[in-house]
């Protein structure tokens, strides 16, 4: 049996992806101490991130056990629907940055799915 071998053709190359920076929208929310305890809502699709700025904050989520104390620098992020609680941990001032992201990509593709469910969707990072 005679065959030839007859190369495939190329496939065509796609550049990746690059990764682009969300534009997000920080809200600066300054916690005196000694002051009642302030709410943040996000919603089903929403990825929610915390960074603060100064001092220590205290986080805890409705439907969570754990709470979560954040020094400046540490950042927190989770996936909606979540509401959280938040305020000045001892008696010095804090300020807390947030940000609210819709999850979707470039493609308009839902990125929901990405994000973990909300009972294990907390990371924590030191800046």
């Amino acid at each position: 049996m005679n065959s030839l071998h007859t190369p495939s053709p190329a496939l065509p190359t796609v550049p990746p992806l690059r990764p682009q920076a969300l534009a997000l929208q920080w809200n600066r929310q300054p916690l005196p101490p000694l002051q009642a305890v302030q709410a943040l809502e996000f919603r089903t699709g929403e990825t929610g991130l915390l960074e603060v700025e100064q001092g220590r904050v205290w986080v805890t989520c409705d439907g969570l056990l754990e709470d979560y104390f954040l020094d400046a620098g540490q950042r927190l992020s989770f996936a909606g629907p979540v509401r959280l609680r938040v305020s000045a941990e001892g008696g010095r001032p804090a300020r807390l940055s947030w940000a609210r992201h819709r999850n979707s990509d470039v493609s308009g593709r839902s990125a929901a799915a990405d994000v973990p469910a909300p009972g294990a969707s907390i990371r924590l990072q030191a800046a």
